[in-house]
């Protein structure tokens, strides 16, 4: 795109010199296309990439999964020492 860039820049100051109108057409035409070109938005991404908001949605989506496992662990710790604590274990009591 920056070889594109320098060209249609170097084709606009060009454009004052050309004499002849059915070549500054031409290069009228040219330069509108280099215009649309420059203007149009290029992702140059190979397939193989995977983009920075993809690659930190997943290492936060990760890390959220790693909390809660340990939540989930530091939760069932502490109902087994209530559990045990008040004697809940044995379940035959509740018959």
């Amino acid at each position: 795109m920056k070889l594109l860039g320098t060209i249609h820049d170097l084709l606009e100051r060009h454009l004052a010199s050309i004499g002849e109108e059915d070549v500054r057409q031409d290069a009228l035409r040219y330069l509108r296309g280099l215009k649309s070109l420059l203007a149009t938005p290029v992702y140059l991404t190979p397939r193989n990439v995977i983009l920075l908001e993809d690659h930190v949605s997943q290492r936060v989506e990760r890390a959220v999964a790693v909390i809660r496992s340990r939540q989930i662990a530091d939760a069932r710790r502490v109902h087994q020492s209530a559990v045990g604590v008040f004697g809940w274990d044995n379940y035959d009591d509740f018959d």
